[in-house]
């Protein structure tokens, strides 16, 4: 097939050449019997002059056609020839072609010149499908001849004649016209497909890399969940508050969240966290490991000064975003216990909930007491230390806002309020069964609806000293 300059690479020039040649073998095998039985029903129906050579010339381009159409014919059905069916098809029309030329400029019957104006016309479309180089050497020659055997004739000056050749020549024209612009056609639509199927397989590709990356990813953020959970305190740990009962819970989200509590107990008394990093995700997970460790070892250190570890927890995180020009900051309190059911609270975060066992509710909003970690640089001043006391049977409540903000289908919170409504009617059960009221009722809320936050929840219930069996209310 022609290849114009649109097509430069020798690769999409040999598989233009292919595919191109595997329509032609398609096309020819339908093709080629018609433009046998052309030739010899021109050859059949003619009147030509009484010449024996005439007879002759005839004779030969009828054989000639009607041999290079079986050729054609059977070449087309062998695969290994295929891609010579083009040069095959070029011998046939060549010949047809030829032929009708001849017989046309040495019939004295003007019908004959009509007819291979028809001919000639039928020839040009029929041409289409054969290498452009074919169709203008076919055309170009035939009509050579046509003209030679016309002025051998002596100028024969039928108008008729002169009006045919006129529309031979005009049919020749609009045919290599039609012709060139429908290969034009066929290049743009060629290489068009060929880009579609370089992006189609780059996308492929692409998702390919972002299935595998994801996978990864998840993996990746899989053993991060894992990790979270495994740093948060096991109930042995905070079982060995003699005086308090103490029940934790968080339910993670799809994501790695950035919801930190914890639980730390001496000899006498402990220190008892909790916490939200903004945002979510991977390094919000990571941020709260680091938080979970700096108190870890802090409260090892500074264990009766909460606004010392949190001081030295915000400065952490001032330095770790500016280091790594990260947006992320974090609520945070830390409660001192001193036994005796007495707290010391330094920091800011949700406020806290307190239930005495007479059913008053006391909110304690932390805004007074500290502010977010990590914020600035020195938060000295901006810290201050609530001291309270828990009697025997009071209930304490932390929580992260993935609780209250929980939002159901009528994008209704579960709230403050939906937290202090569970926990009333058992406030005089365990720690784990206030827990347990809590989480049920917040789930029944949600419904069908995403967690889309972490929820972690600490109940926190005055036992008498020495005791690990709550009161009982009269």
């Amino acid at each position: 097939m022609e290849i114009t300059n649109i097509i430069r690479t020798p690769e999409l020039k040999l598989e233009y050449n292919r595919e191109q040649a595997e329509g032609l073998w398609k096309i020819n095998r339908i093709l080629a019997p018609i433009t046998v039985i052309i030739p010899a029903v021109l050859v059949m129906f003619s009147d030509p002059l009484n010449f024996p050579a005439l007879y002759t010339e005839m004779f030969v381009g009828r054989m000639f056609a009607i041999i290079s159409g079986i050729v054609v014919v059977v070449s087309s059905f062998i695969p290994a020839a295929k891609y010579r069916g083009q040069f095959f098809a070029f011998l046939l029309f060549f010949g047809s072609s030829l032929m009708a030329a001849h017989l046309s400029a040495v019939m004295q019957n003007d019908s004959s010149v009509l007819l291979y104006w028809v001919f000639v016309s039928i020839i040009g479309c029929g041409l289409l499908p054969i290498n452009l180089f074919y169709t203008i050497l076919v055309m170009a020659v035939s009509f050579i001849y046509f003209l030679v055997a016309y002025f051998s004739r002596g100028f024969y000056a039928d108008v008729a004649f002169r009006m045919t050749l006129i529309n031979v020549g005009s049919a020749s024209i609009v045919a290599m016209a039609f012709k060139t612009a429908q290969f034009r056609i066929r290049e743009r639509e060629f290489l068009f497909r060929k880009k579609l199927e370089k992006a189609n397989d780059e996308i492929e590709g692409l998702n390919e890399k972002l299935t595998d990356e994801n996978l990864h990813l998840s993996t990746e953020l899989a053993v991060a969940k894992h990790i979270q959970t495994l740093v948060l305190p096991q109930k042995e740990e905070y079982s060995n508050f003699s005086d308090l009962d103490i029940s934790c819970l968080m339910i993670p989200a799809d994501e790695v969240g950035g919801d930190y509590y914890d639980v730390i107990s001496f000899d006498k008394g402990g220190i008892i966290t909790i916490g939200d990093v903004t945002d979510h995700g991977l390094h919000s997970g990571l941020i709260m490991m680091m938080v979970h460790t700096a108190v870890r070892a802090l409260s090892q250190i500074e264990k009766d000064d909460t606004k010392k570890i949190f001081e030295i927890i915000n400065k952490l995180l001032y330095d770790f975003r500016h280091k790594t020009a990260d947006h992320r900051i974090m609520t945070l309190i830390i409660l001192k216990y001193f036994g005796e059911g007495r707290f010391k609270l330094t920091g800011q975060h949700e406020s806290i909930i307190i239930i005495s066992k007479e059913k008053k509710i006391t909110e304690i909003p932390s805004l007074d007491y500290g502010m977010y970690a990590g914020l600035e640089d020195n938060v000295t001043d901006y810290l201050d230390i609530l001291d309270f006391e828990l009697k025997n049977g009071d209930v304490l409540i932390l929580y992260t806002d993935g609780l209250t903000e929980a939002m159901n289908d009528k994008n209704e919170e579960f709230g403050k309020s939906g937290i202090i409504e569970a926990a009333v009617p058992v406030r005089s059960g365990s720690a784990d069964e206030i827990k347990s009221a809590i989480v049920k009722r917040c789930l029944n809320h949600l419904g069908n609806e995403k967690v889309y936050d972490d929820m972690s929840l600490l109940i926190i219930k005055k036992l008498n000293k020495g005791s690990n069996v709550w009161e009982t209310e009269l």
